[in-house]
């Protein structure tokens, strides 16, 4: 996905955000350092990922840390490990637990904390919970899906933010009931509130997937030029990925992969919306082929 000019404002303001989560009164000299890499960076030919990772990489060494996010991730797993026991009920009970455990999932997205279209705070989740659970799948490729995982060996799961990816689990769980080997992937190094190999161990992910692997760097999502070769050779033979949250989407959406991607997400901006060609506000699992 391009950069445009609606990107320019969310970046600074999460910026601005998980400056002052460190609190260490850097504030200004973070920001500073992000106005001047968006200001030589901007570019509306170049992806949102490149931009916001350079963004991100110089306010980080401004504000002199190196995970702002650390405490709020914790903070959000605890919250959303309080609904997983209902969740997996949820699954357990459902006429049709695919999509069940998929709802599961997607509610998750919502943890997004600093980008103004989401949360601030872990535990607002209880307040937009039954709203998001209510409203269902605006744009739905479970059946898509559902046909992709019985020609496949496995699943490339790429995370997103921590809280969420306790909501993960109940998903995770039912791909591996229906028979499929999950990989799961973690950013190589700590960028917003996402999940890195110490969140993911810490939360005992690694007993819920058959691998745990990351991206291999500080990056927003993953970057496609760069793809460590462990990574590379089970997207090879899983067959299919499912890539949670917007970022990952940024990361992904120009790209023309080997296998199908199915995105699950909430469509918190206009810019992401408008790429998905779905409306803003929504649920969606959407299925995207190879191009021929």
């Amino acid at each position: 996905m391009r950069f445009t000019a609606d990107c320019a404002p969310c970046l600074m303001r999460r910026v601005l955000f998980q400056s002052r989560l460190e609190g260490n009164g850097r504030e200004f000299e973070s920001v500073k350092a992000a106005v001047d890499a968006l200001s030589e960076g901007m570019d509306p030919d170049t992806p949102s990922v490149v931009i916001a990772t350079d963004v991100h990489s110089r306010a980080y060494a401004a504000l002199g840390s190196d995970d702002p996010y650390r405490r709020i991730k914790e903070e959000a797993d605890e919250v959303a490990a309080s609904y997983e026991r209902m969740l997996e009920d949820a699954v357990e009970s459902s006429d049709d637990p695919l999509c069940a455990a998929i709802m599961a999932a997607v509610v998750g997205n919502i943890m997004d904390f600093g980008a103004g279209s989401a949360i601030d705070d872990p535990h607002q989740f209880m307040s937009v919970f039954d709203g998001m659970m209510s409203q269902g799948l605006g744009h739905d490729d479970t059946d898509e899906l559902r046909e992709e995982l019985d020609n496949v060996a496995g699943v490339v799961y790429m995370f997103d933010n921590c809280g969420e990816s306790q909501l993960d689990k109940v998903l995770i769980r039912q791909l591996r009931r229906m028979g499929k080997r999950v990989v799961g992937v973690v950013r190589g190094a700590p960028i917003l509130n996402d999940v890195t190999m110490e969140d993911a161990l810490r939360i005992g992910m690694d007993e819920e997937v058959d691998r745990l692997l990351s991206t291999g760097k500080f990056y927003i999502g993953i970057d496609w030029d760069d793809v460590p070769g462990d990574l590379a050779e089970e997207i090879r033979s899983c067959g299919l990925i499912i890539a949670k949250g917007m970022a990952n989407f940024e990361a992904t959406s120009d790209r023309n992969l080997d296998v199908p991607i199915v995105h699950i997400l909430r469509t918190k901006c206009v810019p992401v919306a408008t790429a998905m060609g779905v409306p803003t506000d929504i649920n969606v699992v959407k299925m995207v082929r190879p191009r021929k």
